[in-house]
């Protein structure tokens, strides 16, 4: 009996088509702007009072990001695994770009706030009663801001059911990230300390290499600097550990600034270490593989032609 034909596969829903996602973003976007922008509606215009304006940082937003963060890397891939994947291209293409445009903006924002105010990179003095500081607390507020919002690179994993991808050293990462900022805007309320900036400049600078990346790979365009990924991260955890030694030598800011700095820098060096090592092997072993793999066909007898029937 003939055959049957292959049922088709039901089709991969799409999460959101890209004119929601890009409504979605300038909402958010424009929200931000709203609330941080002097003028702009909340704040009135002018000079602003910094420790004012940074306020109360209460318990309740990280505890309850933590706690939902955390149900959903446990839950999302249970309930998923009964449905088909979604396929939400549109909505992780306008987020990379808005990744990538944010972060070049917060780079941006303290170099040009450090070189118009005359501060060192390392070890400089600003005092948060001067309302000239506003712009540079505001890029460290920002940058703790958007650590809220990077909670989606999970769930792009749990709706694309790219569950192996929900690693430990993600989860871990993401939600020491948070505390660890809040704790830093936590305590720069009421300690001068413009060093806290660096981490932010630096982490958002890594963002930028990183997001670019996802966003060319979205549009199909090879990315020269994929494989330098990971190095650049651990880069950037021994600067910032190095920075932290500074800071705490150079004694202007409150300890705990950088010994959380230390912490998070040390914790991140040694798991990602650990993931690059692990990478590093198995395309080692792949690539040994493939190597043998020709070699036997190299060396394998030519097959004898079998004569045709007459």
């Amino acid at each position: 009996p003939p055959a049957r034909p292959h049922a088709p596969r039901p089709p991969t829903p799409t999460m959101a088509p890209p004119l929601l996602a890009i409504a979605s973003f300038g909402v958010y976007a424009y929200t931000i702007y709203w609330y941080a922008i002097p003028g702009a509606g909340y704040l009135p215009a002018g000079k602003q009072d910094v420790p004012a304006w940074i306020g109360n940082l209460s318990l309740e937003l990280p505890l309850a990001a933590t706690v939902l963060y955390l149900g959903m890397c446990y839950f999302g891939p249970k309930i998923m695994a009964k449905r088909n994947a979604f396929d939400p291209k549109g909505f992780m293409l306008v987020y990379n770009a808005y990744q990538t445009a944010f972060n070049v903006a917060t780079v941006a924002l303290f170099v040009t706030e450090l070189k118009r105010l005359s501060v060192d990179p390392w070890g400089g003095r600003l005092k948060w009663k001067n309302p000239e500081s506003f712009r540079i607390c505001l890029g460290i507020w920002l940058h703790y801001n958007n650590k809220y919002l990077e909670l989606l690179d999970t769930v792009f994993m749990v709706v694309r059911k790219k569950t192996e991808q929900v690693s430990f050293l993600h989860v871990y990462h993401h939600c020491l990230l948070i505390w660890a900022w809040w704790l830093v805007c936590f305590t720069i309320k009421n300690n001068d300390c413009v060093d806290a900036y660096f981490g932010a400049c630096m982490n958002a600078g890594i963002h930028v290499i990183m997001y670019s990346y996802y966003l060319m790979a979205a549009l199909k365009i090879a990315c020269p600097w994929k494989k330098y990924i990971t190095q650049a991260q651990m880069l950037q955890f021994v600067i910032c550990f190095a920075h932290a030694v500074f800071v705490l030598r150079d004694g202007h800011c409150p300890r705990v600034l950088p010994y959380s700095q230390m912490f998070v820098m040390a914790n991140m060096l040694y798991l990602f270490g650990q993931f690059y090592v692990k990478s590093y092997k198995k395309k080692k072993v792949g690539a040994a593989k493939k190597t043998d793999g020709e070699k036997e066909e190299e060396d394998a007898p030519a097959a004898r032609p079998r004569r045709r029937r007459a």
